[in-house]
């Protein structure tokens, strides 16, 4: 079997500011399992920065999305040009250039695409925002793709235009479900005995949404002026389907449908074409790799699976 070994040849010093929050504990816990000396770093330990954020060869901002110029502002004071300094949170824009502008070292944006209650690192997604010295994070997204995670580069404001929809309009459109279901004083429970498997599903969702943090909640749709303008935008158009439901208009609700029908059919149509030819690589590249090792035999390669993070799977 092949497979990449997270390296303990080098344990490194991290700070993780706001480290004793729900992420913050995840981070120092998988970081700690594989070596590394980490340090959980609170508002009681400002007194204790010189040494806290100056030793440091990592520092890792995780607090809430409204303090975190202000957190790396205040850090970065401390730190020397030779550690480096990351953030993850959900908002890269305005962060990343308070790194860049406050601190002299290696800078990088990240934000990990998931919450605190995942298991592991593994299959999941991590955005990964250059900034200055990415070298210095090598060892980091090393790590990251080590433990399972796929590693998306894309640039912060790129990042910030698409976490709109993904998080912004998706939180404030589960968050409006949620709220309705309340005020309509909705039996979930006897809902759910007799409901589709995509409404349990949607239930679900709205689970895990309301089992979140209420200022979390709140700071993911308020983050940046573009999510609320999208938010806003989105409200107007439930209202205007809405008037269409209230005037009856079957026509009119079949054209939107028919309409936006048209958008994913060709988005799917191009999924689905791009999804062919990565099988089709994968094929060339397992039909390249044996012909180059002769030594296998045919009923190995015919036991050869392939994982989903597209390693080799090696019969033993």
């Amino acid at each position: 079997m092949i497979y990449n070994k997270v390296d303990r040849s080098e344990s490194r010093r991290i700070t993780i500011i706001g480290g004793q929050g729900k992420m913050g504990q995840f981070f120092t816990r998988e970081l700690s399992a594989v070596g590394h000396q980490v340090c959980a770093f609170g508002n009681q330990d400002w007194s204790c920065a010189d040494t806290l954020l100056g030793d440091a060869d990592l520092v890792l901002v995780s607090v809430p999305i409204q303090g975190t110029v202000e957190v790396i502002k205040r850090a970065s004071q401390y730190l020397k040009p030779t550690t480096a300094i990351a953030d993850i949170t959900s908002v890269k824009t305005e962060p990343l250039q308070a790194m860049l502008e406050y601190h002299k070292g290696a800078v990088m944006g990240l934000h990990p695409m998931f919450g605190p209650k995942v298991k592991s690192f593994a299959e999941q997604i991590v955005v990964v925002c250059s900034g200055r010295d990415d070298e210095k994070f090598q060892w980091l997204l090393d790590f990251f793709e080590a433990k399972g995670s796929k590693l998306v580069e894309s640039t912060p404001e790129e990042h910030d235009r698409m976490m709109v929809i993904i998080q912004g309009m998706r939180h404030f459109a589960r968050f409006s479900l949620g709220v309705f279901l309340t005020e309509e004083n909705v039996d979930i429970q006897r809902s759910l005995l007799m409901s589709s498997p995509t409404y349990r599903q949607e239930i679900e969702i709205l689970k895990r949404l309301f089992a979140q943090n209420s200022h979390l909640c709140a700071d993911i749709m308020l983050a940046t002026e573009e999510r609320c303008e999208t938010i806003i935008s989105l409200a107007q158009t439930y209202n205007r389907l809405a008037k269409l439901v209230a005037a009856k208009d079957r026509e009119a609700l079949i054209r939107e449908f028919e309409s936006t029908q048209s958008f994913f059919s060709n988005f799917f149509a191009v999924e689905e074409k791009k999804q062919k030819l990565e099988n089709q690589n994968v094929d060339r590249e397992v039909n390249d790799y044996f012909t180059k090792n002769t030594q296998f035999k045919q009923q190995d390669l015919d036991k050869v699976k392939i994982d989903s993070s597209e390693n080799f799977l090696l019969p033993t």
